[in-house]
């Protein structure tokens, strides 16, 4: 059987314009996710908010429901209330914690603005200014944090954990969820940033998370983790606390729907359900954006 994108959503798209290289623009990628028959999209930028040019590209092609959110990096002052706010009243679904300019991320990598092969934007050595942290002295969440994690809870949006570190994700999950945040995105923990154990994902989906596995985790470039492993923490932590996304918009990738397409046709290959992909890829998705019940 083939796998059908209909009504699929993907809650993480990475697209031109951005400092990184791109496979395509944000049209680009929207026509051809309208094209296989898909409802939705999340644009991800670690740059800029992709609100507005979400709203454009929705714009343009009404059939296909199209939302942005906001990363917090440097680029937009960092763990930024306001940024947020904006971001938030403006229609975005996604307010994604630091990704390169996170401090963990800067040491893994050993720069932030850069991956292994890749660089976008500043980056600096071990030597340079130092990465965003989420947590005070205390080990608490910043004040500053804690604002973004009441926004995220008032507008009823979804908070994405991407490149901190484990220890901060786990705090960040204990004090989302204290301060009423309840769409959590756990982002591709199998990636080298942040490399969850299985254990580690487990204890986090157990405090309210969703896991949001992504096929650029498995790909050719990156091959971080394998099918197989994807498969069976979906099988431990339970199809109903995970998504897929495609995570892609890399020139050395194909094109985000067909990541989509290809990753959800491997774990149907080795044995996954129909009913637990479409799970995944449409109706946890949908709940997640507001566009349906799970």
């Amino acid at each position: 059987m083939l796998i059908d994108l209909t009504d699929a959503i993907d809650l993480h798209v990475h697209t031109y314009p951005c400092l990184f290289p791109r496979l395509c623009d944000d049209m680009g990628a929207a026509s051809a996710a309208l094209s296989a028959g898909m409802k939705a999209m999340v644009l991800k930028c670690h740059h800029e908010s992709t609100v507005s040019r979400a709203r454009e590209v929705s714009r343009q092609l009404p059939d296909l429901k199209v939302f942005g959110g906001i990363v917090l990096n440097k680029y937009v002052g960092g763990i930024n209330p306001d940024a947020v706010e904006a971001a938030l009243r403006l229609g975005g679904k996604i307010v994604w914690m630091p990704t390169v300019d996170a401090d963990y991320h800067a040491r893994i990598h050993g720069s932030r603005g850069r991956y292994d092969v890749q660089e976008g934007g500043r980056s600096s050595s071990g030597n340079g200014p130092g990465g965003i942290r989420i947590l005070g002295e205390d080990r608490e969440v910043t004040d500053q944090v804690a604002e973004v994690l009441t926004l995220v809870a008032e507008h009823d949006a979804v908070l994405g954990t991407c490149h901190l570190s484990p220890d901060e994700i786990y705090i960040l999950v204990k004090a989302a969820r204290a301060h009423g945040v309840s769409k959590i995105l756990i982002t591709h923990p199998f990636f080298k940033v942040p490399n969850l154990s299985l254990s580690q994902l487990k204890e986090l989906v157990a405090l309210g998370a969703t896991a949001e596995f992504g096929y650029c985790t498995i790909s050719p470039m990156w091959n971080y983790a394998t099918v197989d492993k994807v498969l069976g923490a979906i099988k431990e932590i339970g199809v109903e606390h995970a998504v897929l996304v495609s995570d892609g918009g890399q020139r050395h990738n194909p094109m985000p729907n067909e990541c989509l397409r290809v990753f959800a046709q491997c774990l149907y290959e080795k044995g996954l359900p129909e009913a637990d992909l479409e799970r995944m890829i449409v109706r946890k998705p949908a709940a997640l954006l507001g566009l349906g019940e799970e």
